[in-house]
Parts: structure tokens; sequence; C-alpha cells
């Protein structure tokens, strides 16, 4: 497997220049929401798992809308 299979990049996180919505689930483990907190500000889905769209679809689509629109 090579270093992009993976999904890891040569960049650094900081450096995104476009507005960028990030989410995480509040059932993931402590450690991954601690490091996601240290990149962005983030919409958190209290009662999500992993898969944001299928646990929790209105309160994606609520938090997409007003950011779509900026």
């Amino acid at each position: 497997m090579g270093r992009h299979s993976r999904g890891t990049t040569a960049g650094d996180i900081t450096a995104v220049s476009v507005p960028t919505l990030v989410g995480i689930d509040g059932l993931d483990t402590p450690d991954f929401r601690d490091i996601a907190h240290r990149y962005a500000a983030l919409v958190e889905f209290a009662a999500a798992g992993h898969l944001v769209a299928l646990d929790a679809s209105a309160e994606l689509t609520t938090a997409l809308g007003p950011f779509l629109a900026r």
C-alpha cells in the first residue's frame, strides 16, 4: 500500500486555505476527538457514530445549510 492509500497527506492540514467544515461524531473515541479539536473549529454530532450522514442526517443538513450559503 502506498502512503496516500492510507489517507495520510504530505502537507499540513492547517495550510488548507478554503472554508472547511469539520464534523466529529460524539460516539467516537476520546483520542480521535482530541485530535480533531486541535485542527479545526468543529460541528459535533453527539448522537452519531462514524457515519454521520446516516446516523444524524437531519443534524448534518442543518449544519451544512449555513456553511454552504456563505
